[in-house]
């Protein structure tokens, strides 16, 4: 891979701390400048033990994940675990997913930033974590609240067959609101859909007109690869 593509992969970094840590994980992310981070609430369910091992000592959680280029992924997961200080048992988690397609939008503004931006959603960004004989995807759309009958009906036209909804919301102000000069809705939805990796640019297009960052939902679309899955026939999505 050539420094180019290094510096246009995109990865997720995932949180999860007591939901007590909200605010300085808020504070941490605005200190490191991280522009696309959203949180949900959740809850722990392994036994106290288990808990204590993965570093969790509250069922009262929050999930917060963020999108940032891979080159900066390193340093970014090296300052939340110095912060809240992760390595200490009972403090949280955090790590990393690939993420292999994303709404162009958000390609550009999370590579180049925002100043000078062409601002388009003709097309997927497509990213260098495909993996070869992929068969799934997880498909990620996020949207501000209220759009997920629009992004399932959209999905559903280009082969999707069912979809998982969390809410959540979104921290902070953002460079990329500001540029884009909209007021930024703090509350969001989720949908998460598993696809045929051959299914997984049409339906993230077809979200991407419909639900996309230029429209109100203002809509930031991925997808992760899928490595292992049970739970669905062999030439199904759900």
């Amino acid at each position: 891979m050539n420094e180019t593509s290094r510096q246009n992969d995109i990865k997720m970094l995932v949180i999860i701390v007591d939901r007590r840590q909200e605010a300085k994980v808020s504070e941490i992310l605005g200190t490191e400048r991280i522009h696309f981070h959203f949180i949900t609430l959740a809850e722990g369910t392994a036994g106290s033990e288990m808990m204590e091992l993965l570093g969790l000592d509250s069922i009262d959680k929050s999930y917060i994940c963020c999108l940032e280029p891979a080159h900066r992924i390193r340093g970014l997961i090296q300052a939340v675990s110095e912060k809240l200080q992760l390595r200490k048992p009972g403090k949280g988690i955090a790590f990393t997913m690939p993420v292999s397609c994303i709404n162009n939008s958000v390609l550009t503004l999370l590579t180049k930033g925002a100043e000078g931006c062409l601002i388009t959603e003709s097309e997927e960004g497509k990213l260098e974590n495909e993996r070869s004989g992929q068969k799934y995807d997880l498909i990620v759309s996020i949207v501000n609240h209220g759009f997920t009958t629009e992004v399932m009906e959209s999905a559903k036209t280009a082969g999707a067959t069912g979809g998982t909804v969390l809410h959540g919301r979104k921290l902070g102000v953002d460079m990329d609101a500001k540029f884009l000069g909209i007021t930024p809705q703090l509350e969001k939805d989720i949908v998460a859909i598993i696809s045929a990796h051959e299914k997984r640019n049409d339906i993230m297009r077809a979200i991407t007109k419909s639900c996309g960052l230029n429209t109100e939902a203002r809509g930031v679309i991925l997808s992760l690869p899928v490595e292992e899955i049970e739970g669905l026939g062999p030439s199904r999505d759900s």
